[in-house]
């Protein structure tokens, strides 16, 4: 079993290369035999002759020039289609052939010599130069800014949590059930705000005394747009367990009153939207607005949004993440300015290229070796220095969710590159060994003609 994987074309290469040596060495083996042969035959001759001369007196034999007994005729030699080469290869071969049905131990070694000689060669070409260091000790410099005095001071600059687009806003829930009049969905306060129970609600401790944004998924950045878009059409709450609740407007405000159906809430939607015409995907759009409207408020206050998907996970550690500061708003303004960062240092180290010194793709690297050495760099010391102080809210969230990002493109980038570039190389020699071959076989085709 080949362990490379290869093309079909390659394949049928494979086979047809296998064949030729197979042929070539059967052609060998049957020369040597024929040598074998005529060397024992000729040297019997030799010694009849040689007895026959002793018996006759003959001191001075007769020298045979035994290259005039043989007279060359050129053959005309009949061209082998490629295809029907393959069809003979198929039929010999029936599994797939691989180098190692071609090449033995030491074959192998002279391969894995040469690419290894290709590899420095590339590597030597993409490698960081002197005056690409400072662009590198520039990047991690600016990442380190970042992380230790601007996303702090941002973070202490957020305005308090009361300050979103809720203040002002009552509750104004009509009694119905899975259902919200469409233009009073863009007016109403989110039901998934709701943080008191109803003095004849049938259920208590709906939220389980967590924080309503830690326990509610209509606050999710991602899980709201589902829960959150629903909450606000039939005036329900979500909890993280996917447990929902109706939300009743209650004196102007907002209260848990009894268990409701998420399965039945989803079942009430569809049928609004597909049943219902225009108004009901009117709904669903000004729902959509609403859920828009809440999240972008509440992202940026003091408290802002956990993060994705761990409020479906555990509360309790999207509280512990909260504490430190570990929030959406922290994790997108990082990611923000380390991207924004990574993009002035390479437009600049981008405006040092000089194309008559350097190749396009190989400078190419070398600015995304730049970026993602700084980036590494920047993570690796933060989470050390968040861990030795013992100071979580230093930790760069952000930065680390980037710089695992650039790992990925950026290796993969690379590989490509050198891919191409190692296939180019040996191409190059194989189009080498097949011109001599070419040379080799015209210079004796020539010489048998004379």
């Amino acid at each position: 079993m080949p362990k490379y994987k290869f093309t079909e074309e390659e394949k049928e290469s494979l086979k047809v290369a296998k064949l030729n040596q197979d042929k070539s060495q059967a052609l060998q083996s049957e020369m040597d035999n024929l040598k074998k042969s005529w060397t024992e035959s000729n040297n019997k001759d030799e010694e009849f002759l040689s007895s026959v001369e002793k018996k006759l007196g003959i001191t001075d034999p007769v020298k045979i020039d035994k290259k005039a007994a043989f007279t060359r005729e050129s053959k005309h030699v009949e061209e082998i289609d490629w295809f029907d080469l393959i069809a003979e290869a198929e039929e010999e071969y029936h599994d797939d052939i691989s180098f190692e049905d071609l090449l033995n131990q030491e074959k192998f070694s002279k391969v894995y010599a040469k690419v290894k000689e290709i590899d420095k060669e590339f590597e030597k070409k993409t490698g960081i130069r002197e005056k690409d260091f400072a662009f590198l000790g520039i990047a991690i410099a600016l990442q380190c800014v970042r992380q230790y005095v601007l996303d702090p001071l941002l973070k202490k600059n957020r305005k308090g949590a009361s300050a979103n687009d809720e203040k002002g806003r009552k509750g104004k829930a009509e009694p119905g059930w899975y259902y919200v009049e469409t233009d009073k969905i863009l007016n109403n306060s989110v039901p998934f705000d709701v943080q008191q129970y109803g003095d004849n609600s049938t259920i208590d401790g709906f939220l389980m005394g967590g924080d309503h944004r830690a326990m509610t998924l209509g606050h999710d950045p991602v899980l709201g747009w589902i829960f959150g878009t629903a909450n606000i059409m039939t005036s329900t709450v979500t909890r993280r367990d996917f447990v929902s609740a109706h939300v009743k407007c209650i004196n102007n405000t907002n209260k848990i009153y009894a268990l409701a159906n998420t399965l039945v809430m989803f079942k009430k939607i569809f049928e609004r939207v597909f049943a219902k015409g225009i108004d009901g995907k009117l709904a669903l759009a000004a729902a959509l607005g609403r859920e828009f409207i809440h999240l972008k408020s509440d992202i940026f206050t003091k408290r802002s949004l956990p993060i994705p998907g761990i409020s479906a996970i555990s509360p309790e550690l999207c509280n512990k993440l909260a504490k430190y500061g570990i929030d959406t708003a922290s994790v997108g303004t990082e990611v923000s300015l380390s991207c924004f960062i990574n993009t002035i240092i390479s437009m600049i180290h981008r405006l040092c290229f000089d194309e008559t010194k350097d190749n396009e793709q190989f400078y190419q690297i070398r600015t995304r070796k730049i970026i993602l050495y700084s980036n590494f760099l920047a993570s690796t010391s933060n989470i050390i220095a968040s861990v030795l102080t013992k100071k979580y809210e230093l930790l760069d969230v952000g930065g680390i969710l980037v710089t695992i990002g650039r790992l990925i493109t950026d290796v993969r980038f690379i590989c490509k590159v050198k891919d191409e570039f190692v296939q180019s190389k040996l191409d190059e020699q194989f189009e080498g060994i097949k011109s001599e071959i070419d040379n080799l076989y015209n210079s004796r085709f020539l010489q048998s003609r004379r």
